[in-house]
């Protein structure tokens, strides 16, 4: 019988539940991965970070924005890494197994989905999907690398290059074959970027490609509640839901995905938790305000207000009424400024 909800084991690291939010630069910090936790997020992983950095740099310091964790109350949780030379990652996962702030972090994750330009011209990210040798030194030099701090190595990466270079099913197994203790794959190609649809076969066919050798795959793409999120599982047979877009100023997805692979668990339609973990206002405003002091306290207030616009974008699009006040919040430089106008947003339920 299909177990909808259940444990995700990447190693010795074994995850609670299979819902996990992606890692996604701008959104995966490590406030939001901790309202995402509190919200059902099982898993969740930083926002990528370049080994090359550390290793010009000689230091995590310049990189701590994005490395920054706090597993007590975000859970169980990866750091992302990008580059295109081995000996970068090399030094760079001992750098960070090192340093006590960060030791305590669950998974080293290798990025070779971002399909970026700025990240693909230099060889990392997606652009990896179409040089397996290289992507297999990677891996390989980061799982030595992480081996004696005992953490394991995982890699997200894309369907392929384009529709023409569909190669997941291969690329999954030279990952396993070079030391990759877990998979997550995001189901569009390096020129779709993000858009138009993920094409679900491709995890399907990929997780049957790994099958019998006992690394777990994450699908990821267009899962964007809980009808999704089964659907997923039951379509492509993955491991595991991991949600991006959808999840941006939306945490409350998490306790609905649960609710929903709960309801498949118990024979019972998914749609039957549809619209259950709606926020009203008064409680939209207080985690955006939790989410703009947890910026601000890390990346001071200038910047953690003008760096949580975006953020806020994601919190208010598609609401009635809101196209005024979210025009305000895009000017406030201030958090008495947003927090007035978050009070007034609230106010207005």
């Amino acid at each position: 019988m299909t177990t909808f909800l259940h444990p995700f084991s990447i190693g010795k690291v074994t995850i609670p539940e299979n819902i996990s939010l992606a890692p996604m630069a701008g959104t995966s910090t490590c406030i939001y991965r901790t309202i995402a936790h509190e919200y059902g997020s099982a898993f969740g992983v930083t926002e990528l970070v370049s080994a090359r950095g550390i290793r010009f740099k000689e230091s995590v310091e310049i990189s701590m924005r994005y490395l920054r964790i706090d597993p007590e109350k975000e859970g169980k949780t990866g750091i992302q890494l990008f580059g295109a030379d081995p000996d970068d990652f090399a030094y760079a996962v001992p750098c960070i197994l090192e340093d006590p702030r960060l030791a305590a972090v669950d998974v080293i994750d290798i990025n070779m989905g971002c399909p970026v330009s700025k990240v693909v011209k230099t060889g990392a990210g997606s652009s990896l999907m179409i040089d397996p040798r290289l992507a297999a030194s990677i891996i390989e030099a980061s799982v030595r690398a992480a081996e004696p701090y005992g953490k394991p190595v995982t890699v997200k990466f894309r369907s392929g290059w384009d529709e023409e270079d569909i190669n997941a099913p291969e690329f999954a197994k030279m990952c396993i074959d070079s030391g990759a203790k877990a998979l997550a794959l995001h189901a569009r190609t390096q020129k779709q970027m993000y858009r138009g649809t993920a094409d679900w076969e491709v995890i399907r066919k990929t997780k049957e490609a790994i099958a019998g050798t006992g690394i777990p795959l994450w699908g990821n793409g267009d899962v964007t509640d809980g009808i999704s999120a089964v659907a997923m599982l039951k379509e492509t047979g993955c491991d595991g839901v991991m949600v991006g877009r959808a999840a941006q100023g939306n945490p409350w997805v998490f306790s609905e995905i649960r609710a929903a692979l709960e309801a498949a668990d118990r024979g019972e339609d998914p749609a039957v938790v549809r619209g259950n973990f709606t926020p009203d206002r008064k409680t939209k405003a207080e985690v955006i305000r939790r989410h703009l002091i947890g910026l601000c306290e890390d990346l001071g207030e200038k910047t953690g207000v003008k760096e949580m616009r975006s953020q806020i974008a994601c919190y208010l699009k598609g609401g009635r009424g809101t196209a005024e006040i979210k025009n305000r919040l895009m000017t406030a430089g201030t958090i008495p400024e947003v927090e007035a106008l978050l009070d007034e947003y609230a106010s207005a339920e």
